[in-house]
């Protein structure tokens, strides 16, 4: 196992890429981070910090402390960009809300009733052109 100060250094790190991808708007790459940092979390021991030795645990505080100071600054980028997709989903629902019905039962097409493979009705024509 890494030493604690290693393991928490290599938090920092993630956590900072974190930050520099929130802020450049690239959201895939800080999922990636994100996963990664998760992962390395979930595997250190739950009394880490304790079981340094007296002169390491300022450095690990600090550490931790800038891990905290990351998130705080990523946070607000986030809840900008879910703002932003919110606008652009109800922008989209509400487009198709004004599409007159004709049109909305083309693209959304119900099915024959009675079923063509039942040997009785007819396939209408606006499945036939999907």
């Amino acid at each position: 196992m890494k030493s604690p100060l290693t393991a928490l250094e290599q938090l920092l790190a993630l956590s900072e890429a974190m930050l520099g991808a929130a802020e450049e708007g690239d959201w895939e790459t800080l999922a990636s981070h994100e996963t990664q940092r998760r992962a390395l979390a979930d595997s250190l021991p739950a009394a880490l910090t304790s079981d340094l030795p007296p002169a390491a645990q300022p450095t690990a505080r600090a550490l931790i402390e800038g891990c905290q100071r990351c998130d705080a600054r990523i946070h607000p980028l986030i809840e900008a960009r879910l703002n932003e997709l919110r606008v652009v989903l109800r922008q989209t629902v509400m487009a198709v809300s004004d599409t007159p019905n004709s049109e909305t039962h083309d693209r959304f097409p119900l099915t024959p009733d009675p079923s063509p493979a039942s040997g009785r009705g007819e396939v209408p024509e606006s499945l036939t052109r999907l």
